[in-house]
């Protein structure tokens, strides 16, 4: 097979974008980005209702979708070997490197800056330049560098080591043949994941601390390959994955509203995926590709656009508005935070990211041509 052809097999399929899973994409983001802030409100956002502390299970379905999606788009390839392990994981790092390493520079740049105008941060042990070989090595996955400068970056650290067992795992999956075994494998690494977190680390599985990060990702990525297994042999209707998917929802809400227990969102994060995915995209959802290309982008990157607004932007602003009333100015200036890290993040993927990643995959992943034998004249 060509590489031209490799390159084709391996690349997702486009009409499977603009689909309900890419808004899902940008929602879930935009809850992580109101979990991060929510402490910067007038009042503190999860003492307003529960749910809203409990943004970190938007995290937990970035990384079981990220098994889900790796999954419909690159396991075919993958397992059968039309993609090698090495142009797999590479693309991979390709895609995820750049914005952290970019990410932290521009923290360190600003961290500098800061103490030379006599700027101190409110979470100065955060930025401890002590951390940044653990972070720039990417060192999470192994205890080290998570809850330091930029947070989200530990995901990426756990799932870089995911996608290097995936072929393998994959083909372990493709020897599950029913949408029921496939679902109980599910439920058995959720169950067995959740019971050996509270026995040894006295906590749900679903919101370890930064050092067993990696024993909270992996299985949540495994339960992303059962999804994908299941939707893949159960051929559900569009009908079926929709109610599928519906159901999953109304129980999400449902228990959010009263705050139920973790693993209840998450068996319904789990049905919502399952439908969203086994459901055809006829037609795309106006804004939903975007949302989810600017989606990883907004995730990484609300750190910086957070520490702009609310450390410089929004006390200057209250200065200048002295005679506004406070309390709406207050949650005015809070909103206008949430929407500057949207800002941020769709001119971030616009300006920085896309040329970077065409840039990148043109002069490593480009399809060469063959070279043919000069003809006599």
């Amino acid at each position: 097979m060509t590489e031209a052809a490799v390159a084709t097999a391996a690349r997702p399929d486009s009409k499977t974008r603009g689909g309900a899973l890419d808004a899902l994409r940008f929602v879930a983001a935009l809850f992580v980005v109101i979990f991060h802030f929510g402490d910067q409100a007038p009042i503190a956002l999860s003492s307003i209702h529960g749910f809203l502390g409990r943004g970190y299970l938007a995290t937990d379905f970035f990384l079981m979708l990220s098994g889900f999606v790796l999954a419909k788009a690159y396991g075919s390839a993958v397992a059968s070997g039309r993609v090698s392990l090495g142009r797999f994981w590479s693309k991979r790092f390709v895609r995820c490197y750049p914005t952290h390493i970019i990410t932290l520079a521009m923290l360190v740049a600003m961290v500098l800056v800061g103490s030379l105008i006599g700027v101190q941060s409110d979470h100065a042990g955060r930025f401890n330049f002590s951390g940044i070989p653990a972070q720039i090595f990417l060192l999470h996955a192994f205890g080290l560098g998570g809850g330091h400068w930029n947070i989200p970056s530990w995901t990426i650290s756990t799932l870089l080591l995911c996608y290097a067992f995936f072929p393998m795992l994959w083909r372990r999956m493709l020897k599950i043949d029913s949408p029921v075994l496939a679902l109980s494998v599910g439920l058995l690494i959720l169950g067995v994941s959740n019971v050996a977190s509270q026995a040894l680390f006295g906590t749900e599985q679903f919101n370890l601390p930064f050092q067993w990060c990696l024993f909270r990702a992996a299985p949540l990525f495994l339960v992303g390959l059962t999804l994908a297994r299941a939707v893949q042999t159960a051929r559900w209707s569009g009908g079926e994955a929709r109610i599928i998917g519906f159901t999953g929802g109304a129980v999400l809400l449902t228990n959010a509203a009263f705050v139920g227990p973790d693993i209840v969102n998450i068996l319904a994060i789990c049905a919502i995926i399952i439908g969203c995915g086994a459901s055809p995209v006829t037609r795309a959802l106006p804004g939903a590709e975007w949302g989810a290309k600017v989606s990883f982008c907004l995730f990484m990157v609300h750190t910086i656009t957070g520490a702009v607004w609310y450390d410089v932007i929004a006390p200057l602003t209250a200065r200048v508005l002295p005679a506004f009333d406070q309390g709406a100015l207050a949650w005015l200036l809070w909103s206008g935070g949430v929407a500057f890290a949207v800002l941020g993040a769709a001119i971030y993927n616009h300006w920085i990211d896309e040329p970077i990643q065409r840039w990148l995959n043109g002069r490593l992943f480009a399809p060469r041509t063959p070279r043919t034998a000069a003809q006599p004249a």
